[in-house]
């Protein structure tokens, strides 16, 4: 038996190419049947050649330099033309989008909502609007990422120094799984996160309902896990609005109850799975820059994490 519940596509929702539910996807999944069948058709008819070569002799030379030299080159060459008026689609950014900044680190993302604005900051989850246009601007802290929604939209790397645009738009509702595609460390399988959209009203009233403070501690328990919170040290990285704020080098926990998951979608969001993150998270996520607080108390550690759990 597993000591901790791990996350699984069905805590997401869809992560496929072939099943659009934004813009970005519909104008990627022609280009990518179109390439798959174009290379499928080169590949056959320079094979049928390099026969026809081998087993005829004399005067033949043309039929390779056409098919294994013109072919390829004429088709990449149309490809190309393709691609990069597809790309340029799926990156032009719009001006009535809504801006969010998401930031990959070892081994998570950090969101910000509306960041020359309001700036609300999130993590590991991104919310989205159906039907909006979305810039998303993508920068990295420390190695190169690459964000990828492949139902939303394309790839696009984040590059420490540098910021990378790319402009979404949902058409459909739901909840969709997210993943790092570039190799970033020893546990670059364990970077994910979700995107969930929202009708329009629905994503204004989860925006101003997000944007408060952390709901107060009611239950004595809780109190007891908000005090640990505060002395434990946790602080020094986490924010939580209305109890610690200033924490920026790891994920905001205003609201990471209501989380689907834990560990950039790895974990199940619960309280097992919050305790043994607290305890021992270099056994849940390896090269994680966060230490295990192995040293708390059962009473404090329970207490912190029934907090924590409800922080939503």
């Amino acid at each position: 038996m597993e000591p901790f519940e791990t996350a699984t596509l069905g805590d997401f929702g869809a992560q496929s190419t072939l099943d659009p539910a934004g813009q970005g996807a519909a104008a990627i999944l022609p280009l990518t049947w179109g390439m798959t069948i174009a290379f499928g058709v080169v590949f056959v008819l320079v094979m049928a050649l390099v026969w026809f070569a081998w087993t005829r002799s004399g005067g033949r030379t043309w039929w390779i330099v056409g098919g294994g030299v013109v072919l390829p080159l004429v088709s990449i060459l149309i490809l190309m033309v393709f691609s990069i008026s597809t790309l340029q689609a799926i990156t032009r950014a719009h001006p009535d989008s809504l801006v969010i900044d998401v930031t990959g680190h070892q081994f998570w993302w950090d969101v910000v909502y509306d960041p020359e604005g309001l700036a609300m900051r999130d993590a590991n989850e991104i919310v989205l609007p159906k039907g909006r246009p979305v810039t998303l601007r993508l920068m990295s802290e420390d190695v190169i990422h690459s964000f990828w929604v492949p139902s939303i939209a394309g790839k696009m790397d984040m590059i420490p120094g540098r910021s990378n645009t790319l402009t979404v738009t949902a058409t459909e509702t739901g909840r969709f799984r997210g993943q790092c595609a570039e190799f970033c460390g020893l546990s670059h399988p364990l970077m994910a996160f979700e995107v969930v959209v929202l009708e329009p009203e629905d994503f204004l009233r989860w925006f101003d309902d997000t944007m408060g403070e952390a709901e107060d501690a009611a239950q004595t328990q809780l109190v007891q896990g908000r005090e640990v919170f505060e002395t434990a040290g946790c602080p020094a990285c986490h924010e939580v609005r209305g109890v610690a704020e200033g924490g920026v080098l790891g994920p905001d926990l205003t609201r990471v109850g209501g989380r689907a998951t834990l560990g950039a979608g790895m974990w199940r969001m619960n309280k097992g799975n919050l305790a043994g993150w607290i305890a021992d998270v270099q056994d849940m996520k390896p090269g994680a820059n966060m230490p295990s607080f192995n040293h708390l108390s059962g009473p404090e550690l329970r207490a912190l994490t029934a907090w924590l759990a409800s922080l939503k």
